[in-house]
Parts: structure tokens; C-alpha cells; sequence
């Protein structure tokens, strides 16, 4: 099935020769990736096809077009590296897709390497403390795992905000819409919308902070970004299921404002956002339960943790930095209860369309 996808990209970058053949490397990957939809056999009209399953689709064109956007312009070189973070992504949904049409469960996902994301899907996860800075538990690469073993001080981080450090900048993003664009305010509101308006959501003096967005009655409402610097997607799917909407969802850093659209499904229901501190995060030690996407502050130690869901589509449990920028995905699924390890006290934000409960056991 054509997808209008795949191709060439043009290089724009004034990249030193001798970082051609990296930069190749990555090219050929999202060359690649476009093609591997481009002939990818699912069709979103085709018997037995499921929201579940065009919601995948949809995740991996995405991230495609992600990686296009990461790739082109007058850029460093760290920041090629947020193409392959998208491209990861978009690889993840496509597994995604091919588990749920053969009926099998959904592939267990560990984030690139802390080190360097060009060294791929992470192996295991280890504990590791940059200089005089404070142990945490990273994802690393096999190899990366052995040169640890055999002396931490062997590997530094690359620089760049793909390399997972806690307090990372962001970069900051170009917002490209060909859609009207509102000016930055404190609180934005609306009813309903089909996506037609980009929003701009001016950042409050204070850091680091979430949007909060509201409905005054029962909604579904899709919430796209127009920037991903710091996100593991540019959309969220958001659902009071029977109840008005509260979703919580991390603000990036270095932003004079952020750029949304709102993908409301029928109806004309109301809806405000606005920035909110961090002390109106819920916090829980033993377990929190909650409806929707949101985003929480564990207060135990690491150790196994129980995620039960009982809504449609998936969840994801993601853990975030001291900066509230995605670090990794700790628990994903479906329906159901999927057990897993927190990390440690902190900040996680969980993206669901359903009710979940959290523990820790």
C-alpha cells in the first residue's frame, strides 16, 4: 500500500566531511523506514482492522515525518540524533502494528542507549553516577553495559539532550503549521475543534511546570503538539471516560510557549489550559488511582510496581527527569495488569485514554 512516503532527503546542514558518513548512515535509516511503510501490507479500511491498529499506523507515519522534520536544516550534530529517537519511535509502532494483527502480545520496549542513541535499543538497565553527581538507574546498550562493568569512568555521555542527562536543555523547535497561529497566552480556551487552529500556550515565570487541560463535561479529545523536543510523541489522547477531563502533561524547558492543536470528537464541549506548578501534581507512595493521561510524583524507592488499565488502546508509564523531559518507558500495554520496576522516587507521566491504578509492591 502506497503511503506517500519514503525517498531522499535533501542535506541543508554544513556538516565538516568527516561526519558525512554518519550522517549517510542516518539518512539511509530514514530512507529506509519510509519504504519499510511504503510496502507495509495493512490497510486502515481492511477486514478485522481495529482502532487499536490504525492508531499504530498513524504513530509510525508520524514519527516518520518527525524524523524528516529532525534531519533537514542548519542544525549540529547532536541534534541528528533526535532523528533516531523518532525513527525508534516510529519502528516501535510498526512492531506494535505486526503483534496486533497476528494476535500476539505487544513487544516489550527499552529505550535507545543512555549513551549514545546510535548505538541502538538498550540491553539492560544499570546504576551509574556521572562526576560527583547522584546515582540513577540508565538503559544502556550490551556494550556499553560490559565497558561499565569494567570501569565506570570509561564512557561520558555524548552531549545533547538524547543522551538522557537529568537537567539536559531542550532544544528549542521550529513550530511549522500552515494553520492560523494564535498568539502566546497565559490560559487558553475553546470549544471543541477540528484541529484547524494552532494554539500557543504562553510559559509561566516558574519551571518546571504542566499543562492542565480541562473540559466542563465529558469529552475525547486529541491533544498534538506541534514540537516533540523532550516527548516521546507529539500526541495525547485524552479521555474523561464518563467524566469531565483533567489531564496533566509536562511542559518542555526553554520555551517562551508551546504550540498544540485540539482534535475534539463531536459535541462542543468547552475546554481550558492552563500552566499549573508542580504542587498540584498527585503524590503517593503505595498506589494512586486515576483516569486519563496524567502526570504523578512517586515518592518510594525502586522496586516492583503494578499497572492495571482498564481502558481502550494502550498505556504507557513514562518515566520523566528532574526537567520533566521523557526519559524512558517503564511500563506499556493493553487492558489488563502488567507488573514492572520504578526506577526510584520521582516524576512519571502516564498517557492513557482509560482508568489505571499504580502501585508498588
Amino acid at each position: 500500500m502506497r503511503r506517500g512516503v519514503g525517498g531522499g532527503l535533501r542535506r541543508l546542514w554544513p556538516w565538516r566531511a568527516r561526519d558525512e558518513s554518519a550522517l549517510a548512515e542516518i539518512e539511509a535509516e530514514i530512507t529506509a523506514f519510509g519504504e519499510a511503510l511504503n510496502g507495509h501490507s495493512f490497510s486502515p479500511g481492511q477486514p478485522g482492522a481495529t482502532d487499536e491498529m490504525r492508531a499504530e499506523l498513524a504513530r509510525a507515519l508520524d514519527a516518520y515525518e518527525q524524523a524528516k522534520r529532525d534531519f533537514v536544516g542548519d542544525r549540529t550534530r547532536a541534534d541528528a540524533l533526535d532523528a533516531l529517537r523518532a525513527l525508534d519511535e516510529g519502528r516501535h509502532a510498526l512492531a506494535c502494528l505486526d503483534a496486533l494483527i497476528a494476535g500476539r502480545p505487544l513487544p516489550e520496549r527499552m529505550p535507545l542507549c543512555f549513551f549514545d542513541a546510535r548505538h541502538g535499543r538498550a540491553a539492560r538497565q544499570v546504576s551509574w553516577a556521572p562526576a560527583g553527581g547522584v546515582v540513577r538507574n540508565i538503559a544502556v546498550c550490551a556494550a556499553d553495559a560490559v565497558r561499565l562493568a569494567e570501569g565506570p569512568g570509561l564512557i561520558t555521555p555524548r552531549p545533547g539532550p538524547v543522551s538522557g542527562l537529568p537537567g539536559a536543555q531542550p532544544h528549542g523547535a521550529r513550530f511549522r503549521t500552515s494553520t492560523p497561529l494564535s498568539a502566546p497566552q497565559s490560559q487558553v480556551s475553546g470549544k471543541g475543534s477540528s484541529g484547524e487552529q494552532t494554539h500557543q500556550l504562553a510559559m509561566p515565570s516558574y519551571r518546571p511546570a504542566v499543562m492542565v487541560f480541562s473540559t466542563n463535561a465529558q469529552a475525547r479529545v486529541n491533544l498534538r503538539f506541534e514540537g516533540m523536543k523532550g516527548r516521546s510523541s507529539r500526541l495525547y489522547r485524552l479521555s474523561g471516560d464518563g467524566t469531565r477531563i483533567t489531564a496533566r502533561i509536562p511542559l518542555p524547558e526553554g520555551k517562551k510557549a508551546v504550540a498544540f492543536r485540539v482534535f475534539a470528537a463531536g459535541g462542543r464541549e468547552a475546554w481550558t489550559v492552563t500552566a499549573a506548578p508542580l504542587r498540584e501534581v498527585p503524590r503517593f507512595h503505595d498506589g494512586l488511582d486515576g483516569t486519563g493521561s496524567d502526570v504523578v510524583h512517586y515518592r518510594g524507592g525502586p522496586g516492583p510496581g503494578v499497572l492495571q488499565y482498564e481502558g481502550p488502546s494502550l498505556i504507557q508509564l513514562e518515566a520523566l527527569d528532574d526537567r520533566l523531559a521523557y526519559w524512558v518507558t517503564v511500563a506499556e500495554g493493553s487492558a489488563g495488569e502488567h507488573t514492572f520496576q520504578w526506577p526510584g522516587r520521582g516524576y512519571y507521566q502516564v498517557r492513557s485514554a482509560g482508568p489505571w491504578s499504580l502501585s508498588a509492591t
